[in-house]
């Protein structure tokens, strides 16, 4: 190996230094990124083309690291057809604008798949529930309701502004909320 890096030329030698540094720190990157040790990655970037807040970037360090990968092993490959140096540099650099280009929407398409998992109980607004334990009436506590919030099947504290309560199986629809996860309901008219 060391006989094969001291035949190379110092242009050469350059190039794929940059091209094998950058590989190895994207690779690094992505691996992280994957098993989730990446929260803080992207703390200190530069312009924030993304989302605001999320840490993603154009000038990102994965965008400035994909621009040095395809840097350099564009001007490996240029060098290597017998081409010009300057032609090599020309070629390099449009190659990294390019494939900065690219990590940044691949990084941006893979954010947008994210969720919290928090559920909004407001999102339960106007859709129909069925009644799991009695609702009292007059808005006391005690009754829960059975709602799909966000694709998921929720048990929740219900109460019901009306004078007799509402038995088991009734179907519902959820008019309001009362703090954090109490939804408001109304019996549905047949």
């Amino acid at each position: 190996m060391e006989l094969w890096w001291q035949s190379l030329n110092l242009e050469l030698q350059i190039f794929y230094g940059i091209g094998v540094a950058a590989l190895v720190a994207l690779a690094l990157q992505f691996v992280m990124l994957f098993i989730g040790l990446d929260d803080a990655g992207d703390a200190g970037d530069g312009v924030d083309l993304g989302e605001h807040g999320s840490g993603l970037g154009v000038f990102s360090f994965r965008g400035i690291t994909a621009f040095f990968l395809g840097f350099g092993w564009t001007g490996v490959i240029a060098l290597k057809a017998g081409l010009p140096l300057a032609l090599a540099i020309v070629l390099g650099l449009l190659c990294g604008t390019v494939m900065m280009v690219v990590i940044f929407l691949l990084m941006r398409s893979m954010m947008r798949l994210q969720s919290s998992g928090t559920l909004n109980y407001g999102n339960a607004v106007g859709t129909v529930a069925t009644v799991y334990v009695t609702i009292p009436g007059e808005a006391k506590a005690g009754g829960q309701v059975e709602v799909m919030i966000q694709g998921r099947l929720v048990t929740a504290e219900a109460l019901q502004k009306g004078t007799s309560s509402i038995a088991p199986g009734t179907k519902v629809r959820v008019v309001d909320t009362v703090g954090q996860s109490t939804l408001v309901v109304e019996p549905l008219l047949s």
